[in-house]
């Protein structure tokens, strides 16, 4: 489940909301590193067909031979929700 909420932040948070600025797994991939963290090649593969199975995200543009994907609004609901859980929490 925190895999799939940082896929979908890092598509919210870099704009990747259109079909025309998405990003490639290999994107993905290379923020969350930058970030500090550590998934393999094959979670992210998986999540992200959750992600778009659910409509969460959606393929965009290709890039040469790669898929690219940007966040739905579906997506961005789901973030929202769970963002708001941990709230909930506290009171």
């Amino acid at each position: 489940m925190r895999i799939m909420y940082l896929i979908l932040n890092v598509l919210y948070s870099n704009s990747a909301k259109s079909k025309l600025y998405a990003f490639s797994r290999d994107d993905i991939m290379e923020i969350l590193v930058a970030d500090g963290e550590k998934w393999s090649e094959r979670t992210i593969y998986n999540k992200i067909r959750e992600l778009s199975k659910n409509k969460y995200i959606l393929e965009g543009l290709p890039q040469g031979n790669s898929k690219t994907f940007y966040i739905s609004q579906a997506g961005i609901d789901w973030m929202k929700e769970m963002e708001g859980e941990g709230e909930d929490e506290q009171k």
